[in-house]
């Protein structure tokens, strides 16, 4: 074990012990009504779970950080230091941009050519939008029957619906890929984008936030002559527009970083077709210590657009989800 994990484990250890102290005390002093009226003592004594929690969530945090820190830390690392001096957060030679240099320009030594980065990502970009838009569209209409429209067995349907999401994958990737063999589209981006289109589990997000919907309002609307359709566009759409992006969110993360199904349909004959996961993949497949940086630096540039993405909607993400709990 090492000293840097050593001490990580010492230091939370010791914090917990602090706060097991601190609350052995706070509530001493309550018991005894001997608590300080000053503002350290009042907020204690009003928020003492809170600040439990916050500490508590504070470590996990930590905690899940530290891979991130050390892949960020470790894409600015040179070769030197991983063949001589591995485990060093710091490099002894300092910090430098040569991965990502190479991550673009470096020759693949079983072709001859540099890594197509830039397709890569073009590829994964254009699968993960098509999937979004896509997929909300059919979660989106497939959501509204089950809601606004009667017809038989349409709660039966939807609990067989719901079963199928118990059933792994796995199991189900040998028949769709012999249904995508049999329709021509192996080796392509269609093979992709066509087996997450049924997906259920957008369909359950957005049909638990279309049961808050007034059903007064969409009756109103069909009384005046509107179609569903024109219903669905005009009114329960623009209502929905949080579930939607929180789903559109969620499709287009699953859609960036799948790399199973992707290896899978599209194989190793032709790079250009591969997403940038199954690139990321490629080029850290060997577990010497010239493609450490490489992968870490490739890494890192994937996650960034879904760091970027997150930033911007979180708001909307909190929303959307609180949003599923509202009953008509």
């Amino acid at each position: 074990m090492s000293s840097t994990l050593i001490w990580a484990i010492a230091v939370v250890v010791a914090i917990l012990l602090a706060l097991v102290v601190l609350d052995c005390v706070v509530m001493s002093l309550k018991k005894r009504r001997m608590m300080p009226t000053g503002k350290l003592g009042q907020y204690f004594s009003r928020n003492l779970l809170k600040f439990n929690a916050f500490v508590i969530l504070f470590i996990f945090c930590a905690v899940w950080l530290v891979p991130l820190i050390v892949g960020v830390l470790g894409s600015f690392t040179s070769q030197y230091t991983f063949e001589n001096a591995p485990g060093q957060l710091i490099p002894p030679d300092g910090f430098t941009f040569q991965n990502y240099i190479d991550l673009f320009t470096k020759i693949d030594m079983s072709t001859g050519e540099a890594y197509p980065i830039a397709r890569w990502v073009l590829n994964s970009f254009i699968v993960a939008t098509a999937c979004t838009l896509f997929g909300l569209l059919i979660g989106g209409l497939a959501a509204y029957a089950f809601v606004f429209l009667r017809f038989k067995f349409r709660n039966v349907l939807f609990a067989f619906l719901l079963f199928t999401m118990v059933i792994p994958g796995v199991a189900t990737m040998t028949p769709q890929l012999a249904n995508i063999s049999n329709l021509g589209m192996a080796r392509s981006l269609w093979a992709l984008i066509l087996p997450s289109l049924g997906g259920v589990g957008g369909l359950y997000l957005i049909r638990q936030f279309f049961l808050g919907i007034p059903k007064e309002l969409i009756e109103s609307a069909r009384m005046d002559g509107m179609s569903d359709f024109s219903i669905f566009r005009k009114i329960v759409l623009p209502l929905g527009k949080s579930v939607f992006l929180v789903q559109g969110l969620f499709t287009f993360m699953g859609s960036w970083n799948d790399l199973l199904w992707p290896q899978i349909i599209l194989g190793t004959a032709d790079k250009s077709l591969w997403t940038l996961q199954v690139g990321i993949a490629y080029i850290s497949s060997s577990k010497t210590a010239n493609t450490i940086g490489l992968g870490l630096a490739s890494a890192i540039i994937s996650a960034i657009p879904m760091l970027i993405l997150y930033i911007i909607t979180q708001n909307k993400i909190v929303e959307g989800v609180s949003g599923t709990g509202i009953k008509a």
